[in-house]
């Protein structure tokens, strides 16, 4: 509402204007009112309603000017009544109205019209002009430009450091609804809170107040809240994100104090042998730790091993040799990533362990004439000298060597020392039988896997002392880059003569397989190129160099020289063939493979990459692999659309591009197999076929015929015909490939009638299909000729058993006539042997009974008289030899005497006078008793097994020597006879008493109770 004391002194002055200067007015309202709210009247707060009369105020109109008023849309004015009223709810801080003023009065520019009634118009009657102040309330609250807000301070920062962050904002103005005041949440935390004042705006500093670790906390939240004076007060708050972020103070930690492996040497490159492992308790980059070798680690650590930065593996980039290294000692440094950074050592020890992998390494050392010896050279002259070293330790060093010349000795040359050894001549040489001595000492070590190694010399056995030049090292390896420039030399060639002056004088010259590619200087054997080379023509040349010396006669050697032609990328790549076809079966899912393309590069490493023709199209279509040359689809093609596609493609050397080729490819798109094969032979109607028994073997007895109505081009090559079943005894085939059926073998019997078989035909798309059919075939009997071939077959199998039954007979029978031979031939080799025994034993019996003193006792019973007794006792005799001198002792005589009884029992004292006995009592023959028992016993020594007959009493007294001389000459007769019955003696049943009085046969019991016998019978006078 406009003060009076305003408003009187204006409307004091309007009498006195003229009619178009400008009033003003000034109101004063409250933000947020609701839309209408009163505002003020013009008319009345002008006093223009007082200066005219009521008929000018009826034709006069109030109205906001539109152009340049822009607060007029917050306004209305009725043009009658001139009241100002709000249009809408005005908020002083919108952007449009007084956002951030201090003061917001709004310039609302006014129009008075007046009518002319006459011309029925309006005529502009004065200019007035209404500043509404628009006054704050308190309906903001103070905003912070974000909700949160994260900050960073390292942990490094001192006390009372201070962080700065946004102040908060309230869009409401004066003393009292603005900001008041800021608090920090938590009160007693880490951090303090100052606020600093700054032209209108503060800035709030967030203070540390103690000391930061971040290792100990590395993150804090607090929150600043903002409080404004107003009624009722209104807050806003923020959420302080504070990150602690990391100081490097802290060193790389390894885990272990000292490194300490054990390796095996000749291990593979990029092995690991040992992990690293090292630890920082600082964050981010601070805390990124990178392993490096030390600077001071030597060459040989280097050479031999490396360290991965990142994950502190140690692993292996050259040969690890024992023989070399037994050991790796150096340092490895773990660095962080900080400004500065910071690092740490430790020790790293390696320990190598010895393979058996070296041979033992043969040195031999000629003696100073060479080995060139004459051969009047004397035996023990010095020839070489020999050392043998194993760079292994252990058992793998220790070896033994020996020489396969036996012309040589190869000895210790000390007794205490195992590696040297002198070989000397041991056998006088001879240049006629042998010119040349090609000497080989092979020494192997005694390792787990032994390794051997030998080395040989050759020893000319000369009959003149002169020595021809040799080559120090054969063959003579070289090598040269193709395309090289003439006279460019390749090495040099060297020769050893060890004559002297002119004698060891050499000229170099190479062999007729040089040709005109090589050439030598006579005098230093450099090797020099004469021609450009081509490794694509010849990757090697192969020719021999000859060393003459300038002797008389002059004497040459000759070394294999062996020059490699290293290559040189001068080859461009090319297709093997111009045009390349590929197919592929329609409806396929995309990267399907299509077709490998083949190129060849004559380089020795093959450079080149595929690709397809450059402003093709094809790359929709296909896709290719540049290094395999592999074309496979981009999509899934449809034959019926397009049936082929032909493009270029190329093939580039990508070091360098002008070396290409090209090649035309046509892809074809092939018909997919959905269609069944359809057998048109045989079919549900005709499908019967008949064949005569005894169809020859390959006859084709039918034809199974069908077609497939997939794509005509492939269809021939797809169709494939089987026989599923029926076909008994496999007597038909079926050529797989056109369908003829045939017989697979001779008929049988059992094949005649009917043979029901099932066929199949398939075709050989990706999805195979497969048709069935049945064929009816039967086998038919014509002419009898079925009974014909069964009567032939039955009696070629009866024939053939009668030939096996003879066969097996006559066998057996050569068999036994050839045994019962053999048996027969025995017998009678034995009988003759002992007749010829027998005949000594008579001679020498007779010869001895003459000579010596001897007794015969013949005792009888008188009271046995009956014959069946006298039979049954006729052969109970037992001989006894005994020596005059010893008789009780025989028994004991080594074997020399025996005393035997045959079929007789052991006499006992019962039957002592009941028996019939006859004792013969002689002295001992030792060359007779000797035969008898190696005829008798198992050993020459063994006692008989004939029992002795004790109880006679044979035991003459010195005096009665008269009675022993008168024996009678008859029973020393009738002993004879019974020595001359050998026949019946070396039977077998001669050792029984027979029936009758020749001693021949016996009962039945007798005979059987003496098969058993041994058939060596001692005779019955022994």
């Amino acid at each position: 509402m406009v003060s009076m004391a305003t408003l009187i002194p204006l409307a004091f002055l309007l009498p006195v204007l003229c009619p178009a200067q400008e009033v003003v007015l000034s109101y004063r309202l409250k933000e947020e009112q609701s839309a209408n709210t009163f505002v003020g009247n013009v008319a009345r707060d002008s006093y223009l309603y007082g200066n005219v009369t009521e008929s000018v105020f009826q034709r006069l109109k109030f109205s906001f000017f539109s152009q340049g008023n822009p607060s007029s849309r917050l306004f209305e004015i009725d043009e009658k009544s001139s009241t100002i009223r709000t249009a809408q709810v005005i908020d002083r801080e919108a952007p449009d109205v007084c956002e951030g003023k201090a003061e917001c009065i709004l310039n609302l520019d006014i129009g008075v019209y007046i009518k002319d009634v006459s011309k029925d118009r309006y005529d502009l009657f004065k200019l007035m002009q209404a500043k509404v102040d628009l006054v704050d309330i308190n309906d903001n609250k103070p905003e912070f430009p974000q909700g949160s807000v994260s900050l960073s301070l390292p942990e490094s920062v001192p006390v009372n450091h201070m962080l700065l962050a946004s102040g908060a904002i309230d869009k409401d103005t004066g003393a009292n609804n603005s900001i008041k005041s800021y608090e920090i949440i938590p009160v007693n935390g880490m951090f303090d809170l100052k606020v600093q004042h700054n032209f209108g705006t503060s800035d709030l500093g967030i203070v540390v107040k103690h000391s930061l670790d971040r290792e100990t906390k590395d993150f804090f939240q607090v929150t600043i809240v903002a409080k404004d004076g107003g009624y009722p007060q209104r807050t806003g708050s923020v959420l302080i994100n504070i990150t602690v972020t990391d100081v490097n103070d802290n060193s790389p930690a390894f885990i272990e104090s000292t490194y300490n492996v054990t390796v095996i040497e000749n291990g593979t490159v990029n092995a690991t042998i040992l992990q690293l492992s090292a630890v920082d308790q600082d964050k981010g980059a601070n805390g990124e730790i990178s392993y490096h070798l030390s600077s001071r680690a030597s060459d040989k650590v280097r050479k031999a091993l490396a360290i991965d930065p990142a994950s502190g593996k140690v692993y292996t980039i050259g040969d690890i040799d024992y023989e070399e290294n037994k050991q790796f000692q150096f340092m490895v440094e773990a660095r962080d990533k900080g400004s500065p950074s910071r690092s740490s050592l430790v020790p790293v020890v390696i320990n190598v362990i010895d393979k058996n992998d070296n041979k033992p390494e043969i040195n031999i050392n000629l003696s100073p004439e060479g080995s060139d010896i004459s051969e009047g050279a004397e035996t023990g002259r010095f020839i070489a000298h020999v050392s043998v070293t194993d760079r292994d330790d252990g058992k793998n060093g220790d070896f033994m060597c020996d020489m396969n010349d036996a012309h040589f000795s190869l000895d210790k040359f000390n007794a205490n020392v195992n590696n040297v050894y002198k070989i000397s001549l041991k056998e006088k040489l001879d240049h006629e039988s042998s010119p040349t001595h090609n000497v080989t000492i092979t020494c192997k070590d005694k390792g787990d896997n032994p390794q051997t190694n030998s080395t040989s010399f050759l020893v000319r056995v000369l009959d003149e002392n002169d020595n021809a030049p040799m080559f120090n090292n054969v063959p003579i390896i070289g090598q040269i880059v193709e395309n090289n420039k003439l006279g460019m030399e390749i090495l040099q060639i060297t020769a050893k003569d060890w004559d002297s002056k002119e004698n060891g004088r050499v000229t170099y010259s190479l062999d007729s397989d040089a040709g005109s590619m090589f050439t030598i200087n006579p005098g230093t054997g450099s090797l020099l190129a004469t021609a450009p080379y081509d490794r694509e023509t010849v990757s090697k040349y192969e020719f021999g160099v000859i060393a003459t010396d300038h002797g008389s006669p002059p004497k040459s050697s000759t070394a294999k020289v062996l020059i490699r032609i290293l290559d040189q990328n001068d080859k461009p790549p090319r297709f093997t063939v111009p045009v390349f076809r590929g197919y592929i079966l329609e409806n396929q899912p995309i990267r399907t493979p299509v077709l490998n393309l083949t190129a060849t590069d004559e380089d020795e490493k093959p450079n080149m990459k595929f690709a397809f023709a450059p402003n093709s199209d094809v790359n929709k279509w296909f896709a290719i692999d540049e290094n395999s040359g592999r074309i496979t689809s981009k999509r899934s093609f449809d034959r019926e659309t397009q049936k082929k596609y032909n493009f270029t493609v190329i093939v580039q050397d990508p070091m360098i591009t002008s070396f290409h080729d090209t090649a035309h490819v046509t892809i074809h798109v092939r018909d997919d197999n959905d269609n069944i094969p359809i057998i048109t032979y045989p079919t549900k109607s005709n499908k019967t076929v008949r064949i005569p028994y005894g169809t020859k073997v390959g006859t084709i007895v039918t034809k199974v015929t069908a077609k497939d109505t997939d794509d005509i081009d492939i269809q021939f090559i797809r169709l494939t015909f089987s026989i599923i079943s029926g076909n008994k005894g496999s007597l038909f085939n079926i050529n797989q490939m056109n369908g003829e059926l045939a017989v697979s073998r001779v008929m049988k019997l059992s094949d005649l009638g009917f043979h029901g078989l099932k066929v199949a035909v398939h075709d050989r798309g990706t999805n195979s299909k497969s048709a069935t059919a049945t064929l009816d075939i039967f086998v038919v009997d014509v002419n009898g000729t079925a009974r014909n071939v069964g009567h032939s077959e039955v009696l070629e199998k009866n024939m053939m058993i009668v030939i096996i039954l003879i066969a097996v007979t006559v066998i057996l029978a050569i068999a036994i006539f050839a045994t019962i031979c053999m048996i027969r031939r025995i017998d009678r080799e034995r009988q003759q042997r002992r007749s010829a025994m027998i005949k000594t034993d008579e001679d020498k019996t007779l010869t001895a009974i003459s000579n010596r003193d001897s007794f015969l006792v013949i005792a009888k019973d008188s009271n046995e008289n009956d014959d069946a007794k006298l039979k049954r006792n006729k052969k109970e005799v037992s001989f006894t030899f005994e020596d005059d001198r010893d008789i009780h002792n025989m028994s004991n005589s080594s074997g020399h005497a025996s005393m035997s009884t045959f079929g007789v029992p052991a006499p006992t004292e019962n039957s002592q006078s009941n028996s019939q006995e006859v004792n013969l009592m002689m002295t001992p023959i030792p060359s007779l008793v000797e035969k008898q028992n190696n005829m008798n016993s198992p050993g020459a020594h063994e006692p008989s097994n004939i029992p002795v007959q004790n109880n006679i009493p044979v035991t003459p007294h010195p005096t009665d020597k008269t009675w022993i001389q008168n024996m009678n000459e008859t029973e020393a007769r009738h002993l004879m006879e019974i020595l001359k019955k050998p026949d019946d003696i070396m039977s077998e049943t001669s050792g029984e008493t027979g029936t009758s009085d020749s001693g021949r046969g016996g009962s039945d019991e007798d005979i059987n109770s003496n098969r058993s016998a041994t058939h060596d019978i001692v005779p019955d006078y022994l």
